[in-house]
């Protein structure tokens, strides 16, 4: 089932195009995003995420386009992207409930779900420091622990292993072939050689355009 589908997607900022008229379809399962630094990966992310609006073409999610079903996108949405900037003064845990919230989701049950993931990926011990004192990794793991709130059935991740040590790296590529069980998962990600074997489809982005890999 395709939940999420783009049809001659276009985007340019100004006079530069950076996708040019793609189609696609993003189904339940693991697709993974391939490509050269500065192909448009990231881009195509925040189109599917509703974070930027195409200069032209429709996406459609669940079988209504946008902008009508962005409501519900969003709703269904976990998104971590590469660059993002967290308030230090905060600990990881209220970051994530304050995330949580905005979500919509019961708290309670938002805060168990988080101690498990966190559990799987390393950082429980640490949730409850000021993200000040947090390295580039654990910090990469938060921004990947609170897109998973809620059981989304849309999670866009670009680059969630970014900065991780090989073991660390490996907990979050097994989270993201659980998750691929259930939602449609689309992963920009250096590990595309360990997780094509899981993955329902690789495309590969270069030149604005996308394409089966």
């Amino acid at each position: 089932m395709t939940l999420l589908q783009l049809d001659l997607v276009r985007k340019s900022y100004g006079r530069k195009r950076v996708l040019d008229d793609v189609t696609a379809g993003f189904p339940i399962g693991l697709t993974l995003l391939i490509g050269p630094s500065g192909a448009g990966k990231s881009t195509l992310l925040r189109l599917l995420a509703s974070a930027e609006r195409p200069s032209r073409g429709t996406i459609i999610w669940d079988g209504t386009p946008l902008p009508a079903a962005r409501t519900a996108l969003r709703r269904s949405l976990g998104y971590a992207p590469q660059a993002v900037e967290l308030p230090d003064d905060l600990s990881a845990r209220a970051f994530a409930m304050h995330m949580a919230a905005l979500k919509g989701l019961d708290l309670v049950a938002a805060d168990r779900q988080l101690g498990a993931i966190t559990d799987a990926i390393g950082l429980h011990s640490d949730i409850d420091n000021r993200i000040i004192t947090y390295s580039g990794g654990m910090r990469r793991r938060l921004i990947f622990a609170q897109a998973l709130l809620g059981a989304p059935k849309l999670l866009a991740l670009d680059e969630p292993t970014a900065e991780l040590d090989g073991e660390t790296a490996r907990r979050v590529g097994a989270q993201v072939i659980e998750q691929a069980k259930s939602a449609a998962v689309i992963v920009t990600t250096h590990l595309a050689d360990e997780l094509a074997q899981y993955a329902t489809q690789v495309l590969r982005v270069d030149e604005g355009r996308v394409i089966p890999a």
